[in-house]
């Protein structure tokens, strides 16, 4: 084979030129595809993100609240009175019966530790999963009840039954486990915060998120819940049962308020179509 024959086949040469742009062809589809896994994921990772910052934001401002001492402790003495006065006192007797079965102290301990962000997280995402039209106004039903209970901190501090109430055993620091006790460790907790209990305002949110986006008569065993945390957090001496009883009204108020501006908004855009 001549020289000529040989340069004839040999196979061309790739230019600067269409390397540049094979270069170019690649990084442009790698940010196409980042850009779109971004548009795909957005919508979850922007909750997920709005969540976590909503939390942070809510134990920072708890912390922040200012502790009163003396007020909180006068506080806990006006509800020990109300409650006193139309026979629901029931702080002592509760706390009692935990101290004298420790298994039932180690297990409310547990279920206060971990239910409260377990299972409202839980049903955040089975409500983005399975009833994603009632997600935004229960999710903003919870984050107006979070801010309530933090304006409450500041206007109304109030001391829990295990610092005001002689007699009381805190059962969670008698006997601690998980990260019992350590509230003042972390610096994102306030003692003296007792009115609303969250702890039952979430779970009462977590029941109506439940009840109120299903037709099953069995989904109203939610209840159990929230009336199970009401049972743990006075018997472990952590709130007054006036403090589950706010938990309560603040969530089902701030489940009203949302859920009613969610239907007005919506309405709004029939209504201008509509030209009325």
């Amino acid at each position: 084979m001549s020289t000529d024959e040989s340069r004839s086949v040999a196979p061309p040469r790739a230019s600067s030129d269409s390397l540049s742009d094979l270069t170019l062809a690649s990084e442009a589809e790698a940010g196409g595809t980042a850009s779109s896994l971004w548009r795909r994921h957005r919508p979850w990772m922007t909750e997920i993100g709005l969540i976590i910052g909503l939390y942070y934001l809510y134990s920072v401002m708890r912390s922040a609240s200012p502790d009163r001492v003396s007020v909180a402790m006068s506080n806990a003495n006006l509800v020990e009175n109300a409650q006193r006065a139309v026979g629901l006192d029931m702080e002592l007797a509760l706390n009692q019966l935990f101290v004298r079965n420790q298994w039932l102290a180690d297990a409310a301990s547990y279920w206060y530790q971990i239910t409260h962000m377990v299972v409202t997280a839980g049903v955040l995402l089975w409500l983005w999963q399975r009833r994603r039209e009632h997600y935004g106004a229960l999710r903003t039903s919870l984050a107006l009840l979070m801010v309530s209970g933090l304006a409450t901190y500041w206007l109304f501090p109030l001391a829990p039954p295990r610092f005001a109430l002689h007699g009381t055993v805190d059962t969670m620091a008698a006997n601690p486990v998980l990260f019992a006790g350590q509230e003042s460790v972390t610096g994102l907790a306030n003692l003296y915060a007792a009115m609303p209990s969250l702890h039952v305002g979430w779970a009462v949110w977590c029941a109506l998120a439940v009840v109120m986006t299903t037709r099953s008569r069995w989904w109203n065993l939610a209840w159990l819940y929230p009336l199970t945390t009401t049972y743990v957090v006075i018997g472990t001496a952590n709130h007054y049962l006036l403090d589950a009883v706010a938990g309560t009204v603040y969530a089902v108020g701030a489940y009203a308020v949302a859920r009613s501006a969610y239907a007005r908004a919506a309405a709004a855009p029939a209504t201008a179509q509509a030209g009325i």
